[in-house]
C-alpha cells in the first residue's frame, strides 16, 4: 500500500477520533447537567431501577462504542502498517459492536421519557436496524478479510 494512502488513512482515524470524542464529552457534559447541576430528572420512586438502567445503559453504552471505534481504528492503523488490509480481529469487534448499539438505541429512544419519570419503554425501529446494519457490515467485512487472505494465497 502506497505510503500517502496510508497517511490519509492516518488522518482520517484521528479525525474520526477527534469527532467522537467532542460527541462523548457532549453525552457526558449533558447528562451532568441533566442530572446534579439543573436537577431536571424527575425521578420515579416505583421505577428507580429503570431509569438507572436506561442513564447506566446511555453512558455505558456510549463510551463503550467509542472504546470500539479506537480499537478498530488502532488495529486498522497497526495492520495496514504490516500490509494486511483486513485485519481478521475486527470481525469480532463488529459483531460486539452490534450487541452494544443494540443497548444504546434502546436506551436513546427511552432516555428523555426516563428523565422525566415516565414508566413506559419505547421500542423503536432503530433498536432493530442499527445492530442489523452493522451487523451487514461486519459480513462485509469478514468477506472481504476472507477475499484479501485469498488473494495473498494466490500471490
Amino acid at each position: 500500500m502506497k505510503n500517502s494512502t496510508q497517511k490519509n488513512i492516518k488522518g482520517l482515524s484521528i479525525a474520526i477520533l477527534i469527532i467522537t470524542t467532542l460527541y462523548l464529552v457532549f453525552i457526558y457534559g449533558t447528562t451532568v447537567n441533566q442530572l446534579w447541576v439543573r436537577k431536571s430528572v424527575v425521578w420515579n420512586p416505583d421505577h428507580l431501577a429503570w431509569q438507572y438502567f436506561v442513564i447506566a445503559g446511555w453512558l455505558i453504552g456510549a463510551t463503550l462504542l467509542y472504546v470500539f471505534c479506537w480499537i478498530f481504528l488502532v488495529r486498522t492503523n497497526r495492520a495496514l502498517q504490516t500490509g494486511e488490509i483486513f485485519p481478521k480481529s475486527n470481525i469480532a469487534l463488529l459483531r460486539w459492536t452490534a450487541v452494544v448499539a443494540a443497548l444504546v438505541t434502546f436506551a436513546h429512544a427511552n432516555y428523555e421519557d426516563v428523565l422525566q419519570g415516565a414508566t413506559c419503554s419505547v421500542l423503536d425501529g432503530n433498536t432493530f436496524f442499527v445492530p442489523l446494519a452493522i451487523l451487514l457490515f461486519a459480513g462485509l467485512y469478514r468477506m472481504a478479510y476472507l477475499t484479501a487472505k485469498d488473494s495473498k494465497l494466490t500471490i
